[in-house]
């Protein structure tokens, strides 16, 4: 997950986006993927340098680039 530069996140019922062009630190890693239990959220999809945390269809239409029909 180290080399991921991109992140999508379901988040409630909202899809927070983080696309900064530079690699995403520990730190925002272990804000979005991993509970407060110390257990990582699932499901996670890695693809290049993204990383979805997540999963809805329109979700993973953004992650793949297709856009809603």
């Amino acid at each position: 997950m180290a080399g991921a530069q991109r992140l999508l996140v379901k988040a409630g019922r909202e899809i927070l986006s983080f696309d900064e062009g530079r690699p995403i630190t520990p730190a925002e890693i272990d804000a979005y993927l991993v509970h407060a239990d110390g257990f990582v959220n699932v499901p996670v999809l890695l693809m290049d340098d993204l990383l979805v945390r997540g999963y809805t269809e329109e979700l993973y239409r953004r992650a793949f680039g297709d856009s809603p029909s």
